[in-house]
């Protein structure tokens, strides 16, 4: 309907325009006449009048409204549940009076250990030094304000732009999970709150951060917080902490120094440069980087800075912070733990908590007991705080994941505390004690089983040479999975991760065993079978993936700190036992028998010189098993084994890095010869003393004990098969073998020289048993140990014309075991006779694995 006076277009049926608002005339309406039967069909019309009523009958949907009724609705909501929160945090808001008086003396917290007994009291108030801030170093109010509130100076004291964004972020995990504490709102915190992070707690960090500001100015805020605030080592208030770590007073701190300290507060065990340098040294670029954002200095000074020395200096601040905690390994760990569940340094130091932990102290005495002993009979006594041969252990309960021990190194010192079993900046090569991880657990995981036979000759070049070498420069031949693990065989576990597949066994122990491994540590190859990572792992890490084994395939998630109790009596904070399936209790036996007979008390039978199993000397008069590990160089030795009752996990090495060891009295510094008697100690020491009976490794249902498995094909003994070839073995139901192997075979070699075939025509001849040659062995290859009783491969000259009969002086041609009759002797280097020399007798044999699913690529 068009208007008269404006000409604009209005909606049907309107009386007034929607423009100008003048009056509208009323639409004429036309009576329609009804259509004359005899007139036929009529054609039907339109007209712009009934198009334009047509049109006014349908309603549309207005958007804008639509839109605007949805943010109302959703506006009341978040008030409505706003107003609930901030009502929760009234209720429960602390008194807000004499909220500054940082002298008031804490409560000490206190460590109790797995029986429920106190074994050490926190101080944190002793370790803090009150001074002005005309005292402290610009260059540490700058970083701080700089990392952690830039916009310090300008805000109300919260910066709504951070609040937006977590709560945002909250909302989308639908609980607290992101921060956006300003300077005020954490001296807030340290003062009256945990660090915990849910709604209620910021509401009312938001309410005490207002009252601060309202009542005291920024100079005084940052005064406060800079005093109060915990940077680690015992250490709270930035004097305390500038003496700690670099015995210098505030005032003189430069701006390397100043940008280490600023990162401490996010995480002060973690960032501790006395500990973690390599982190704090990234945390440091992070606040020199924030610094040159927001104007403080150039970037020029911030690359000066970075690359200036800290000359860190740690000293005693006072004598509170010069006492040794007992158990001091353990509780510098407890103290780490409680920082990552979100309590401050306050609430950790002075808030009166009872901290309930998972420590044995007398498990704990045992270890550090059994690392300096053997250390000192290794090395000597050390003359330095921070020797350079150094050793660390771990005990855990398997079955819940309990750390009942942990051992950072030789007798602690304080201050400079470096842990070397836990700290994460701690990343040592694992030798060949990756092994169980890396190939073998995920072979079985995948149908080997533990008599598979892989063959032990090498298939790869390396910079024109064999690769890998095995550590007494042998290859065996033929050899099960059980005796290669044993010897600690390099070749065959290259061989074992190149037929399970790469992938496959990287991320088997990334995501089962839960290894930290990276995609570096992917990229370097086959070479990480047997220890070649780019980094490596530390010693909890290690023990917490073995830890597997003895609990059934489940890999425990580990507990130090089990409950928390504030001094109102609450539980703030609870562990309980929790885990991740790794094997199945079936493939977690077969994993358990191959690691016993590493720690196998005999020689291995039938497999060549040097067969004894890594662990021989290692036995603790009961049921266990393990594995070694040693690096080039040996400068790291592992030993991780267990008991069905406990696991312990032992590395010992040098500890600049990977530099070579010297020898011990007891030899090179192996695994089993440096780290080998500590964990031996620990064991029969904790069993003496704990009084833990003697248990045998339980067997599940679904196994089955096949007692005539020849070691040379994994299947079944034929009738060749030498005696001392022929091993019992226990299998998973449905894995056992179920053919009959054809690796040995009767051959006739002349009687009068054994290393010639017979033919017709050479004479009487003796029929003896021979071993099929390898197929992964070649003409050129390496000499192979079971090369000795392969067949010969030159053929007797015939003296005279070949007769149709044998010789009637020939002997019998039962078959007789190399040991019965001569064998054929093989020369130095392996025999290269062409191939046409080779007796037609015997028949190609397949393959002597049985490949299991998605085997050999």
């Amino acid at each position: 309907m068009r208007c008269p006076k404006c000409g604009q277009e209005n909606t049907a049926g309107s009386a007034f325009c929607r423009f100008c608002g003048s009056k509208l005339s009323a639409p004429s309406k036309k009576r329609r006449k009804p259509a004359s039967p005899s007139s036929g069909p009529v054609a039907k019309t339109s007209s712009p009048s009934n198009d334009t009523k047509a049109q006014g009958v349908k309603r549309r949907i207005r958007w804008g409204r639509v839109a605007l009724l949805a943010t109302v609705g959703i506006l009341v909501a978040g008030f409505g549940y706003g107003g609930y929160i901030g009502y929760q945090a009234w209720q429960t808001l602390p008194s807000v009076q004499s909220m500054v008086s940082l002298q008031a003396m804490g409560q000490d917290s206190v460590i109790y250990d797995r029986f429920g007994q106190p074994v050490a009291r926190l101080h944190g108030t002793v370790n803090r030094v009150n001074v002005p801030l005309s005292e402290i170093s610009p260059n540490l109010q700058h970083a701080l304000v700089a990392i952690e509130d830039h916009s310090f100076y300008t805000n109300p004291g919260f910066d709504i732009t951070s609040i937006l964004r977590a709560a945002f972020v909250d909302i989308i995990h639908r609980r607290a999970v992101q921060g956006a504490s300003t300077l005020t709102e954490q001296l807030a915190k340290d003062l009256y709150l945990s660090d915990k992070k849910t709604l209620v707690r910021k509401a009312q960090e938001f309410m005490i951060g207002l009252e601060l500001a309202h009542t005291y100015t920024k100079q005084q805020i940052l005064d406060m917080y800079l005093n109060e605030v915990y940077l680690g080592d015992g250490a709270s208030g930035v004097y305390s902490a500038s003496k700690a770590y670099f015995d210098e007073t505030p005032s003189q701190l430069t701006l390397a120094q100043a940008a280490m300290l600023a990162g401490l507060p996010q995480a002060p065990s973690l960032y501790d440069p006395l500990v973690n340098l390599k982190l704090a040294k990234q945390r440091q670029l992070q606040v020199l980087n924030a610094m040159v954002k927001y104007g403080y200095i150039s970037k020029a000074q911030a690359n000066q800075a970075y690359a200036a020395p800290l000359n860190l200096h740690p000293v005693a601040v006072n004598s509170a912070n010069s006492q040794i905690y007992p158990y001091p390994w353990y509780v510098d760990k407890v103290i780490q733990v409680l920082e990552q569940q979100g309590f401050s340094g306050t609430q950790i130091f002075d808030g009166g908590l009872k901290i309930y932990t998972a420590l044995d102290p007398t498990i704990y005495n045992i270890a550090q007991n059994a690392v300096d002993q053997t250390m000192n009979y290794n090395f000597g006594p050390s003359q330095s705080p921070n020797p350079t041969y150094q050793a660390a252990a771990v005990v855990e309960d398997p079955h819940n994941g309990d750390i009942l021990a942990v051992i950072g190194g030789r007798t602690f010192s304080q201050p400079f505390m470096e842990d070397l079993a836990t700290n994460p900046s701690v990343q040592r090569s694992t030798g060949s004690s990756i092994k169980p991880l890396l190939e073998y657990a995920p072979a079985i995981a995948k149908g080997y089983t533990q008599m598979s036979v892989i063959q032990d000759v090498p298939i790869f070049h390396v910079n024109g040479q064999w690769w890998p070498h095995n550590d007494n420069h042998l290859y065996r031949g033929y050899l099960t999975l059980r005796d290669a693990l044993a010897i600690s065989d390099n070749d065959v576990a290259v061989h074992l991760l190149h037929d399970i597949g790469l992938d496959y066994g990287y991320y088997f122990a990334k995501n089962k065993f839960g290894l930290p491994l990276t995609t570096a540590d992917l990229h370097a190859g086959l070479g990480i079978a047997i220890g070649g990572l780019k980094e490596g792992f530390n010693v909890l890490e290690m023990t917490q993936a073995y830890a597997t084994f003895p609990n059934n395939g489940v890999r425990m998630t580990p507990i130090w700190v089990t409950k928390v109790v504030n001094p109102d009596g609450a539980v703030v904070f609870q562990d309980s036992p929790h885990g991740t399936v790794v094997l199945t209790p079936q493939q977690d036996y077969i994993m358990e028998k191959m690691m016993e007979r590493v720690m196998d008390p005999n020689p291995i039978p039938s497999i060549g010189p040097g067969s004894d199993a890594t662990g021989i000397n290692l036995g603790i008069g009961r049921p266990a098993a393990g594995k070694t590990g040693t690096n080039n160089g040996e400068a790291d030795a592992w030993f991780l084994g267990y008991t069905p009752q406990l696991m312990v996990g032992v590395w010992e090495g040098n500890r600049k890095g990977e530099y070579r060891q010297p020898a011990t009295p007891n030899g090179p510094a192996y695994g089993d010869v440096a780290a080998g008697p500590i964990w031996q100690k620990i064991m029969e020491q904790v069993d003496a003393q704990e009084h833990l009976p003697v248990e045998h490794f339980p067997r599940p249902s679904g196994m089955v004990y096949l007692n005539d498995i020849s070691i040379t094909s994994g299947k079944i003994a034929s009738q060749y098969a030498p005696p001392q070839d022929v091993e019992g073995a226990w299998f998973i139901k449905g894995t056992q073998p179920t053919t009959i192997g054809d690796t040995h075979y009767p051959v006739k070699v002349l009687a009068r020289n054994p290393n010639e075939l017979w033919q017709q025509g050479c004479g009487a001849y003796v029929t003896t048993i021979a071993l099929r040659r390898e197929s992964d062995w070649h003409p050129g290859g390496p000499y192979i140990w079971d090369s000795r009783y392969w067949a010969p491969t030159k053929m007797c000259t015939p003296s005279t014309a070949p007769s149709k009969t044998s010789p009637s002086t020939s002997p019998s041609s039962s078959p007789s075991s190399p040991s019965a009759t001569a064998a054929p002797s093989t020369p130095s280097t392996p025999p290269s006779s062409p191939a046409s020399s080779i007796p037609p007798a015997p028949v190609v044999a397949p393959s002597p694995i049985t490949a299991p699913s998605g085997g050999k690529p």
